[in-house]
């Protein structure tokens, strides 16, 4: 079998297929036979000495922990010169996907996830650990009603009078506390401050602190104003808000001094019957989450039209644009009097999110509209990729020289499974994967394998296009062909 690795084995672990892929590591679900358990893998990738300090310190920091709320550790492997992490297997989402898809969530089960990870939270400070990333990736809800914690690479251990880290800034910009984002020693309180931030999320589907830079948000954070979550949804209880308010003080001696005095207040704030049934609503929560989010990306995958009608004002702007370009052009030329160029504005309906062109990176997208100069004419590939759960649009347009274009891209919004949208101009193209009809556009809902394919789009009196395309796992994509008629450049 093909995972990425030597071996479909680890040490006694049978890998079974590769479920995850970040910047410091490859993720792989595994079987450990000799227990018939589903594991995790993390292999670390390209690994200098720093990585391999933080990789191991997430496996000693985390070995010693046994608790409910917390993902358990099971080996930590080197082999064949690389290093290995063995985890529990979590069967569920991330937090980080339910936020996207989901929020605001409703006021109680909010607060009983951020109950169940304060509980995580509250072992590993009795045991002098700071998280100091806590953020909504790093938490999982599991189909079976679970809430765990991950990731303690960036973790501190120290003992109970040093439970602090000058000098370094890390962690997630948007989750950091006041004293993290100034740089300033940590303590327990630094962890209740994210938790405070994530609950506000939660409750609001924003996050309190927002801007353009990670500098931006810091400095935001530093001083401390954010709107009250009431704002975002006058649904959330008085006394939820005044938690989070607390939560997130910038004054450590107004904030909740441990976790355990944050736990108190939630455990107020939630009748006894939610405590007691948490696991049943975290799975039906799960399970409504599902069926929601397929049901919304069927809808994602209607067919856009990709140039709508115009209003004066935006010929008007247009034209100003129009006129700005040819007097760049007149000075470009100057130079490269064989090149010729187009101006391209992109609109898009999801931000923030990165253009590409033909591979490269051109830019990134943070309003819903943004015009891209001095493009050259000819055969492209558009590629517009959402940040963070968003999927990716994208189609392949020539250019005619001197006429500058407009580009309506929608993007549809991450899956669970790899789902496809497909439309052409024109209309009614045959698309084949991997040599096999897949039908005529505009197609919606196809549920495909990820991986490598073959694409193949063909109308009668216009050029075929063939094009390889990486499908990737858990992602969602709106592939658009622009067909060019035969013999038209």
């Amino acid at each position: 079998m093909t995972v990425g690795l030597e071996s479909d084995k680890v040490g006694s672990f049978r890998i079974i297929e590769k479920i995850g892929e970040g910047g410091m590591a490859i993720i792989y679900k595994a079987i450990q036979p000799s227990l018939k358990r589903t594991v995790v893998i993390k292999k670390l990738k390209d690994p200098n000495r720093e990585i391999i300090e933080r990789f191991k310190k997430e496996a000693f920091v985390s070995a010693s922990f046994s608790q409910e709320n917390v993902l358990a550790i099971y080996d930590f492997i080197f082999a064949s010169k690389s290093y290995y992490l063995v985890m529990e297997y979590v069967d569920g989402h991330d937090l980080r996907d339910i936020i996207d898809f989901s929020a605001p969530l409703p006021p109680s089960v909010a607060a009983l996830i951020i109950r169940e990870v304060a509980k995580g939270i509250e072992y590993t400070h009795n045991k002098s650990v700071i998280h100091r990333d806590i953020k909504p990736s790093n938490i999982l809800i599991s189909h079976h009603g679970e809430i765990k914690l991950i990731d303690f690479g960036v973790a501190k251990d120290e003992t109970p009078s040093k439970l602090t880290l000058t000098g370094m800034i890390v962690g997630t910009p948007s989750y950091m506390s006041p004293e993290q984002a100034n740089g300033d020693p940590l303590g327990a309180q630094s962890d209740i401050y994210s938790l405070g931030v994530l609950l506000y999320e939660m409750l609001t589907g924003v996050k309190p602190f927002l801007g353009d830079t990670n500098t931006e948000v810091l400095m935001k954070i530093v001083k401390g104003k954010f709107p009250s979550p009431k704002k975002y949804n006058r649904e959330i209880p008085l006394r939820l808000v005044q938690i989070v308010k607390k939560a997130m003080r910038r004054d450590t001696d107004k904030r909740y001094l441990n976790a355990s005095e944050f736990i108190r207040d939630l455990d107020h704030f939630l009748p006894w019957k939610v405590q007691t049934d948490k696991k049943e609503i975290f799975s039906q929560f799960l399970r409504k989450f599902e069926t929601d989010t397929l049901k919304s990306s069927e809808e994602t995958f209607k067919p856009s039209r990709m140039y709508q009608e115009s209003t004066k004002k935006f010929w008007y702007g247009t034209a100003a644009v129009i006129l700005l370009f040819l007097l760049a052009s007149f000075q470009i030329h100057r130079f490269f009097e064989n090149e010729r160029f187009i101006t391209m504005e992109v609109k898009t309906n999801i931000q923030p999110s990165s253009i590409y062109l033909d591979g490269n990176l051109i830019g990134e997208m943070t309003t819903q509209s943004k015009v891209f100069e001095n493009i050259l004419s000819g055969d492209h590939q558009l590629q517009i990729r959402g940040k963070g759960n968003n999927g990716v649009y994208q189609a392949n347009y020539f250019f005619e020289s001197g006429k500058d274009v407009t580009i309506n891209a929608r993007i549809p919004r991450r899956n669970t499974v790899v789902t496809v949208a497909a439309t052409s101009n024109p209309s009614g193209a045959a698309i084949y994967l991997d040599g096999e009809l897949l039908g005529n556009t505009p197609l919606t809902r196809l549920r495909l394998r990820s991986g490598q394919h073959t694409i193949k789009v063909l109308v009668r009196g216009h050029d075929t296009y063939v094009d390889q395309i990486n499908l990737e796992k858990n992602q969602s994509y709106h592939l658009h062909y622009n067909l060019s008629p035969i013999n038209s450049h």
